[in-house]
């Protein structure tokens, strides 16, 4: 008989409300604490400065009974502040609100404080001490009690509006993070065709001069389209990936262009687990190889470089090709350069030039190992 794995409990949101609810709990005592303590030090020390005697435990017992009084009525004051909200349309009407919620809640102080103290009264033996408020302690105490109620009022807004911002905030970026994703997915949808028409073009060529050649063309394109749009949820492959892929599609050139030919790739192996977008490698040499404006005569000669240059990865194409024309307005390279643009935002991209040997394209990325580094920009746009 099969066991079953032990399983955990699930983490519900009632338990983690729970927990929330007890730490705060917790948090607000310790807070109390320590505020009655500060008033205990200064009702002390000041009836020590005015050469009036003073119980130490008596003064003690009464500011720790009000600041756990107070501290009682914390969640309502709170519930107030959310409740009739000092902001909006009505901001005025409850403002007026809250000025007699104030006098309210410091009653209910006064009273709660009273209440915990005749509870209390034997445990420090004060017995003597009647703690029953009455007109005098009323107002000396109202004072502090507005302060109280103001500042728990305050204090709830602002963090409440640090709330609000902070969830739109992370709502902008969930749906930024949906658009780039769906506009990376979109320009990938986009490279596919102008991949498949680059490629079944060349197959076109030689289907009437050279039948078998095309023959094998196909075969050969078979595997490319497997491995170059196999479902992947990631956008980026390693360097070593995309160079695999990248061998398949010059299989398929090799037929073209026969002996006439020559690809030397010279990338080093520390940079082959570097990531790079997926499907970058192919636009850039087709490129190269499509500016070669007589296939049957001409030389066709690409070098594909990678180098770490200033803490960034650079790849190279050049075109030593013969007949090399300027380069051109391209579908794959503007592809390319969006989804660079995309994924790693400013300080990348994919910029053309001349050179002795002939044209080249340039294309910087952000030096990343493996899967194991993620981009500021791929963190703060959701994509990892």
């Amino acid at each position: 008989m099969s066991r079953q794995p032990p399983t955990r409990p699930p983490s519900s949101e009632p338990e983690r409300r729970r927990v929330r609810r007890q730490r705060l709990g917790w948090g607000l005592l310790l807070l109390s604490t320590a505020l009655g303590f500060l008033t205990f030090t200064d009702r002390y020390l000041s009836r020590i400065a005015g050469g009036r005697s003073a119980d130490l435990l008596r003064v003690l017992f009464e500011e720790m009974s009000g600041a756990w009084a107070a501290a009682l009525l914390v969640p309502l004051m709170v519930m107030l502040a959310r409740r009739f909200a000092v902001h909006g349309r009505d901001w005025l009407k409850h403002l007026g609100l809250h000025v007699g919620f104030a006098f309210a809640v410091g009653a209910a102080h006064t009273a709660l404080s009273a209440l915990l103290r005749t509870l209390l009264v034997d445990l420090p033996g004060f017995s003597d001490q009647s703690y029953v408020p009455d007109l005098q302690r009323v107002l000396l105490a109202l004072p502090n009690q507005l302060i109280v109620y103001a500042l728990v009022i305050a204090i709830t807004h602002q963090i409440d509006r640090y709330r609000a911002a902070r969830n739109r905030e992370l709502e902008a970026e969930r749906l930024r993070a949906s658009l780039t994703e769906a506009q990376l997915e979109a320009l990938r949808r986009q490279l596919e065709p102008h991949f498949l028409f680059t490629t079944l073009n060349a197959v076109s060529e030689l289907i009437y001069s050279r039948p078998s050649a095309a023959e094998e063309m196909i075969r050969r394109l078979s595997a490319l389209m497997k491995h170059a749009f196999a479902p992947a949820r990631e956008h980026e492959a390693t360097l070593a990936e995309e160079l695999r892929v990248l061998d398949l599609y010059l299989d398929i050139m090799r037929l073209r262009f026969a002996e006439r030919l020559f690809v030397q790739i010279d990338v080093p192996e520390a940079l082959r687990g570097m990531r790079v977008p997926r499907l970058l490698l192919q636009p850039l040499l087709d490129a190269a190889l499509r500016r070669s404006d007589e296939p049957e005569q001409t030389l066709v000669a690409v070098k594909l470089i990678a180098r770490e240059i200033e803490g960034k990865l650079r790849l190279t194409v050049v075109d030593q090709s013969a007949c090399s024309a300027e380069p051109e307005s391209d579908i794959g390279l503007a592809n390319a350069a969006e989804r660079i643009r995309r994924l790693y935002g400013e300080g990348y991209g994919l910029r053309r030039r001349r050179e002795p040997e002939g044209s080249a394209i340039d294309v910087d990325l952000p030096l990343q190992p493996g899967s194991a580094t993620v981009t500021g920009r791929q963190r703060a746009i959701g994509l990892v």
